[in-house]
């Protein structure tokens, strides 16, 4: 029987499914004992892994005397919230039939053979208890999954909560998430049980990810655009998590500060009809979090764009080597204090409250206009304001002005992002591709703005001052080269076919 179901998942430390039991009830649950069962599930894909790059899930699970066949899609997964199809078949034996598989109607799985070719990759073997929750116009059912995850004479412990909605809306998920958040340390998660068990079956490596793209139509209203916009930031912000708490990867601290400045160019963009109230205090806690990402990803270019290409052409040289030591530590705390604040649970409770914000947003009337005439518009107006603050050439604008400059052009560009799977491809891709590079160039030129300054208020005597002076000399002898292809690239930008006029 298929069915779609919308859901989210939430990371338990060792002993929290006890505390989220002994909480049921303030969560809306009746009287009574969870019912609890022991489930032993076999995940199935082909030699090849065609069912994973297809992102479908095949398993089998074995629950008392019964075997349940599942499948199920992708679907969507954004901000942590699960919405996918689901179909369940009861089964005889512990291998995958055809026929439950065609019941699905997906192309994947028409193949007469398939069901014959299917083989075991992992298994996880969780004691399941669950409970239905719910209250006012809603109700969902809470899981608490404790147990393993094997695969290849590996294995990793499994210890999370499920909440499934039944009916109402996501927002109370998100609601009954963060009051488990606000007793529980818990953590959001975008990963299921078959993520996790393919990465350890395979050995893959956690990643940071970049912004999917965003699909707009043009029959959408603002209001929609708007949430699915903002669902992709969310998720980026949630996606880079594991590899930033895994490795400390400086990518991952990028992709996540990326992820706020989209948000944040999202509200700007959609202010007009966005509701009155806003953010509100949670403006606040996104402030927080940009100022625990903003010195790590700083720090990070300083010392790999700023010092490193010096270091290289001054191989051996102490005093450089110093300063460079010197860079790297408090790049490394700042490092360190940004992790820290990503595995703070205030992290986890400020995803769930902007993803309960975005789910339950009181649209005003002006938020049902379609979004094409409302992205021609809003792209119109900030292209005029990029062209007037640039001028006819940028050679003339000083360092604040370049900056300032380089501001709106992002404003432009993720506005042009955003917006872009509404216009033709051909004419939108070259049009934005341009944009980064001038984009770049005027990131460098404002790296080297700041550097200099800041290098020499450090570095004011003896061996390391001359240190900073020779990478001072080098960045500003880059200065006139980069001047020069940055007003190139503005021409070329002024000049070019605008994609959203029709």
């Amino acid at each position: 029987m298929g069915h779609r179901e919308v859901e989210l998942k939430l990371v338990l430390p060792p002993g929290g499914g006890d505390r989220v039991a002994r909480m049921r009830r303030r969560l809306g649950a009746p009287a009574g004992r969870l019912a609890s069962q022991r489930q032993t599930t076999t995940y199935f894909d082909t030699s090849d892994r065609m069912l994973a790059a297809a992102g479908i899930t095949v398993r089998v699970r074995h629950v008392g005397p019964r075997w349940i066949q599942t499948v199920k899609t992708s679907g969507s997964r954004v901000g942590g919230l699960f919405r996918r199809p689901e179909w369940e078949t009861v089964i005889d034996g512990d291998r995958p039939t055809s026929a439950a598989l065609a019941v699905c109607g997906l192309d994947e799985l028409r193949a007469p053979d398939l069901a014959e070719r299917l083989e075991p990759v992992f298994s996880t073997l969780i004691r399941r208890r669950t409970c239905i929750i719910g209250g006012a116009g809603w109700e969902a059912e809470l899981s608490i999954d404790e147990g393993e995850v094997a695969a290849g004479g590996l294995s990793r412990p499994v210890c999370e909560v499920e909440l499934e909605l039944h009916r109402g809306r996501a927002g109370h998920l998100f609601a009954t998430a963060l009051r488990i958040a606000e007793m529980v340390d818990v953590r959001l998660t975008a990963d299921s049980k078959s993520d996790r068990g393919h990465a350890l079956s395979s050995g893959a490596v956690v990643r940071p990810a970049k912004a999917r793209p965003v699909v707009l139509r043009s029959r959408d209203t603002a209001a929609l655009a708007f949430r699915e916009i903002a669902r992709s930031c969310l998720h980026q912000l949630l996606a880079n998590q594991p590899a930033l708490l895994d490795s400390g990867d400086p990518e991952a601290v990028h992709q996540m500060r990326v992820a706020l400045r989209r948000f944040r160019s999202a509200l700007k963009m959609f202010s007009p009809v966005l509701p009155p109230e806003g953010l509100g205090e949670l403006g606040a806690e996104v402030r927080w979090l940009q100022s625990r990402l903003g010195p790590a990803r700083d720090g990070d270019v300083f010392v790999s764009e700023i010092l490193a290409p010096v270091a290289r052409e001054h191989p051996g040289e102490e005093a450089l080597l110093s300063i460079q030591s010197y860079w790297r530590d408090r790049r490394d705390l700042d490092s360190s204090a940004a992790r820290q604040a990503v595995s703070d649970p205030r992290f986890t409770r400020l995803l769930l409250r902007l993803g309960g914000w975005l789910e339950d947003l009181n649209w005003p009337k002006a938020a049902a206009g379609a979004v094409l005439p409302f992205a021609r518009h809003v792209l119109q107006k900030r292209f005029r304001r990029l062209r007037r603050a640039g001028g006819r050439s940028l050679l003339a604008l000083s360092a604040d002005e370049r900056h300032k400059l380089r501001i709106q052009g992002k404003q432009l560009r993720y506005a042009g992002d955003f917006a872009a799977s509404l216009f033709d491809p051909g004419r939108t891709r070259p049009f934005l591709s341009a944009l980064a590079d001038l984009q770049d160039l005027l990131g460098q030129l404002n790296d080297i703005a700041v550097a200099v300054p800041r290098l020499c208020a450090i570095h004011q005597s003896g061996p390391s001052a001359w240190a900073a002076g020779l990478v001072a000399g080098w960045h500003e002898a880059r200065r006139p080269s980069l001047l020069e292809k940055t007003e190139t690239a503005w021409k070329r930008l002024r000049g070019m076919e605008r994609f959203w006029t029709e």
